[in-house]
């Protein structure tokens, strides 16, 4: 370990690198390298950051691969931990993003994977850059089997073996152990933009200004070469550039003229050149040039068909590629678990359009050709119970309809039966929405937000003081003292609307103790979570600094717990409440009418839902079980804030007759 640190630290210490890119720097492109090349040809530079910064936005997510192709979202394991931070000095997004610069500049890049017991993920991935990569020694025509590097060129020389880097690389023809840059191909297009430009700025820089020539009469009397000469300085410091009467019209004497000329030459031809050198690059780099650079030509609904193609068929090769080099290779080196994988979440990308993509994956769901589980499965959720049956329409088992999407009624079906089936199904079950209202949410929220200010105002002097500030007893109790009559009311307004459904009567004494029970359960878990909250922050304060206000630190959680958390633990509870009052108000109809039903939970999605929650559009399960992503009730505060935090979808009460 010590030694694999010390060579790390001796080819990454501080390097002075100086570039010339002046008067004096070689006037060839064919001349330049790579790198230099990418550092003064805009063209190149646009389109290789464009393509880098749309990898490296796509999230890259570990998941494991269980029985019946399950897959579970992988948060804890090294190679997660790894991806997710690479080194101490990159985020997931800069690691990414540097790779994919260095592999569309080179062609090749090399990433050196080294044990680092300071890590979460006890191992830190370094990139290496192409030039400096001084040598390589091969086993064999197909790969490196150990690389000499020498950091800037004129660092110390470090050997390191196959087995601690992994090498993104494109493929050379007729030598499949080398490498082809992109720019290769780009160096004679390049050229020519480049004299176009010095051609331009040679013109722009010359006497007047004027594409045309000055024609003098040969019978009038000679110039001698003085007069000659002066009166070219003359005119050239009149107007020239800079001078005196530079844009005014120039007065000839001696019968000279004027007369302006055009060439044919292609340099001459600025913009042409730079929409050909456009084009060009992005070309050699699979992209449409329309991405990067707007066209005159281009409409709306050009620029969303070339916005949906560009993960699809232009950045899909170097994401599978990347994909399949990291699971192949880099995987097993920080000894990932069989089955582990991971994959560029193009959602991220989809989520403009996200309406589209739920009426794609709902269509595909409703009819008879997917099941729930397997669109579950395509996007990496959980199966959901009963997830592995078709969803068959009724109008296409019974109503002979080739198609759900279908408007005739067939020939085995007619109006009156399809309508009899709908009247049917409708009286074998009582659905009910169990919607929280916006105002329920407030009102538990409020509670908590001015509960939050009284405590503060109670504990802040006592902290400073240096005595005992905490009195967990007494805050247990105010607080639940504070939420029961709201609960209450939140639960007894839903049992009410269950059972006046059904034709029952609900009792709110019966759910008393349970609703006192709740807030006290409730008022020591926030007690606990604030006090907590309260000591890692002054703990972290001391850490960082010895002299530090413990005032501002206090204050600021407060703020915190009474405004945002707040809010998410008012939704949280209300639409607990919501769902405790609709199963309450079913037992007791059951007490009361002594028949029996079976009720069920059914989530619906919210406006602007995440995916996973649209996906979970109708997902019904029985009211005492817990949905497919682990919630009770939509908002459930037991869920991560990813699943949690925000959420507007709700539930509705399926009653179903025995």
């Amino acid at each position: 370990m010590p030694g694999i640190l010390q060579r790390w630290r001796k080819m990454f210490r501080p390097q002075l690198v100086m570039y010339n890119f002046g008067p004096d720097a070689p006037s060839g492109v064919l001349n330049m390298t790579a790198r230099q090349l990418y550092n003064s040809q805009d063209n190149l530079s646009a389109v290789v950051n464009f393509i880098a910064n749309s990898v490296a936005q796509l999230p890259l997510k570990t998941y494991k691969r269980g029985k019946n192709d399950e897959r579970e979202r992988d948060r804890d394991s090294a190679a997660a931990l790894l991806l997710w931070r690479p080194n101490q000095d990159q985020t997931e997004y800069e690691f990414i993003r540097a790779l994919m610069i260095e592999y569309l500049v080179f062609g090749c890049v090399y990433v050196w994977v080294l044990p680092d017991l300071e890590s979460p993920s006890g191992y830190q991935a370094r990139i290496i850059p192409t030039d400096w990569v001084n040598s390589t020694e091969k086993a064999n025509s197909y790969a490196p089997e150990r690389i000499t590097v020498i950091a800037n060129g004129n660092g110390s020389a470090i050997e390191i073996p196959r087995g601690e880097f992994v090498r993104f690389c494109t493929y050379s023809p007729g030598n499949p152990g080398g490498y082809v840059s992109p720019v290769s191909a780009l160096r004679q297009t390049m050229e020519e933009q480049i004299q176009a430009g010095r051609f331009r700025r040679e013109l722009w820089r010359s006497s007047g200004r004027l594409n045309a020539q000055i024609i003098r009469p040969k019978d009038v009397q000679p110039w001698t070469e003085p007069q000659r000469e002066r009166w070219i300085t003359m005119f050239r410091e009149s107007w020239g550039a800079g001078g005196s009467k530079a844009g005014s019209i120039p007065l000839m004497e001696d019968g000279m003229e004027i007369k302006p000329f055009q060439t044919s030459f292609k340099e001459q031809q600025w913009a042409e050149s730079i929409k050909l050198s456009r084009e060009a690059v992005a070309a050699a780099y699979g992209i449409n040039p329309s991405l990067v650079w707007h066209s005159d030509t281009q409409t709306y609904a050009s620029s969303k068909d070339n916005a949906r193609a560009l993960y699809a068929e232009c950045l899909g090769p170097i994401l599978q590629m990347l994909q399949q080099r990291i699971n192949n290779f880099l995987l097993p080196m920080v000894g990932a678990e069989p089955g582990t994988y991971v994959e560029f979440d193009l959602t991220e990308k989809l989520k403009g359009s996200f309406e589209e993509r739920a009426s794609i994956l709902q269509s595909s769901v409703g009819g008879p050709w997917l099941t729930r589980n397997e669109a579950r499965r395509d996007n990496n959720l959980p199966p959901v119970p009963g997830g592995d049956v078709l969803i068959v329409p009724l109008n296409v088992v019974e109503g002979g309809q080739a198609s759900p999407t279908d408007t005739h009624m067939g020939q085995n079906a007619s109006p009156i039966e399809m309508l009899v089936k709908a009247k049917k199904k409708a009286e074998e079950e009582t659905a009910v929405n169990n919607e929280t209202k916006q105002a329920e949410q407030d009102e538990v929220a409020d509670t908590l937000g001015a509960f939050f200010k009284r405590q503060q105002k109670s504990i802040l002097p006592k902290l400073l003081a240096g005595s005992e500030w905490w009195n967990g007893e007494r805050w247990d109790k105010e607080l639940a003292d504070d939420l029961e009559p709201v609960l209450s009311e939140i639960a007894a307004s839903h049992g009410e609307r269950i059972a006046k459904a059904i034709g029952t009567d609900f009792v709110v004494d019966q759910i008393k103790e349970y609703i006192r029970a709740t807030a006290e359960n409730r008022a020591s878990m926030i007690n606990s979570k604030t006090r907590q909250k309260l000591l890692d922050a002054l703990e972290a304060a001391e850490e960082a600094e010895e002299d530090f206000d413990r005032a501002d630190v206090a204050n600021h959680e407060f703020d915190v717990r009474s405004g945002a958390e707040a809010l998410l633990l008012g939704a949280s509870l209300a639409k607990t409440m919501a769902g405790f009052g609709s199963r309450e108000a079913v037992q007791q109809a059951e007490q009361q009418t002594g028949k029996k039903r079976t009720v069920y939970k059914e989530w619906v999605t919210g406006a602007n839902a995440r995916l996973s929650h649209a996906l979970m559009d109708g997902e019904r399960v029985p009211i005492d079980d817990t949905f497919s992503n682990g919630a009770d009730w939509p908002g459930d505060d037991s869920l991560d804030p990813d699943e949690s935090c925000g959420c507007n979808c709700s539930t509705q009460i399926i009653i179903m007759e025995e």
